[in-house]
């Protein structure tokens, strides 16, 4: 089973508070960067906006490569 899905097979969802701790970021950052379409890819349950564990994970996987990149 993968590190992004729980034991149901089923990709985690996470807040904006979540993924600023797993990111080490403030929300605000956070906040910022969905208005920018700059940061993970979000989506909205209601008034509420909330993440898949897979799209930070990807999102932290393609900021590497740009850095290995450099």
């Amino acid at each position: 089973m993968s590190d992004t899905t729980d034991r149901s097979g089923v990709d985690e969802i996470l807040t904006l508070d979540e993924v600023a701790k797993i990111l080490k970021i403030p929300i605000g950052t956070l906040r910022k960067w969905r208005s920018n379409s700059e940061g993970p890819k979000g989506f909205r349950v209601g008034k509420y906006v909330r993440y898949r564990r897979s799209a930070v994970e990807q999102f932290v996987s393609e900021r590497e490569s740009k850095e290995n990149d450099l």
